[in-house]
């Protein structure tokens, strides 16, 4: 099989792993005084990074205020610096927005200079990773990656950089193994709909739908819901099933109204069925 580039659905998954690696949990502690307020958008998307959940939209936008507000006033705070620079890349590859990519990189480049790599700043460096794979810079993207592994393999975020690494530059045996590496230590949507990716680049239809269908049952947010459904789009659309391809995509932007991959998908399956005006809009 040739070398493909990765999906934007999975590499936003991918981006959002390394937000949930670099996020800063502020959620309020519980107090005497009764039940602490509902948390708000900024606190969601640490909430669902956290989980290794994709943050809706809004609430990474309130996130990326909070931190940019956060910083102007802190501005020696590493971790901050390096989540910043996670949640631009997350936002830029969520919405094909390159303008947010050297955002991600200066914040990332300060975080490291406030605490560099010698002195543990892992955040930082799987942001940079993220950045490169967003980029289409895979050998970059592979160098970051292994750098995190090799000083912490437990680091669950650093497996979805070099999944995205390994499988944009062809080795998709290396990527079958991140990818069990991660599902050792890590589990939920983002993994399975990861596994999907993994399988059909391996050639394994059956199990890369099965994987995919799994992460729609499992997923608890609208955007990671969007994504495996997507990635079900996906794998209908090269089985040559347009109708079938419609109705997953369809699926998830009842779920993102704006998701992406979703509406490119679904203006292939339009073509593919003559809906061509309807594929020009979309």
């Amino acid at each position: 099989m040739k070398t493909q580039n990765v999906s934007r659905t999975v590499l936003a998954a991918g981006v959002g792993a390394v937000l949930a690696a670099t996020a800063l949990l502020y959620v309020p502690e519980l107090l005497d005084q009764g039940p602490p307020p509902p948390p708000g958008p900024a606190e969601r998307a640490t909430i669902a990074a956290h989980a290794g959940a994709q943050a809706s939209l809004p609430d990474l936008a309130a996130l990326i205020t909070d931190r940019e507000a956060w910083l102007r006033a802190h501005p020696d705070d590493d971790a901050s610096w390096a989540e910043l620079g996670a949640a631009y890349t997350e936002r830029g590859a969520r919405l094909g927005d390159v303008q947010d990519y050297p955002r991600a990189e200066r914040a990332l480049r300060r975080s490291l200079a406030e605490r560099p790599a010698a002195r543990g700043n892992t955040a930082a460096q799987l942001g940079l990773g993220a950045l490169a794979g967003a980029r289409g810079d895979w050998k970059s993207a592979k160098e970051w990656g292994e750098k995190v592994r090799k000083a912490d393999p437990r680091r669950w975020p650093a497996y979805p950089v070099l999944m995205d690494a390994y499988n944009g530059l062809g080795d998709y045996k290396a990527a079958q193994k991140s990818m069990e590496s991660l599902a050792g230590l890590h589990a939920g949507p983002m993994v399975r709909t990861r596994a999907a990716q993994t399988y059909r680049d391996r050639g394994w239809r059956e199990d890369a739908d099965a994987a995919a269908l799994d992460a729609v049952a499992l997923a608890e947010t609208a955007p990671d819901k969007a994504a495996a459904l997507a990635r079900l789009g996906d794998l209908a659309w090269e089985r040559g099933e347009p109708d079938e391809a419609l109705a997953r995509f369809g699926a998830a932007l009842t779920q993102v109204r704006d998701h992406g991959p979703a509406l490119a998908g679904r203006a292939r399956a339009l073509a593919a069925l003559g809906r061509t005006d309807e594929a020009q809009r979309d």
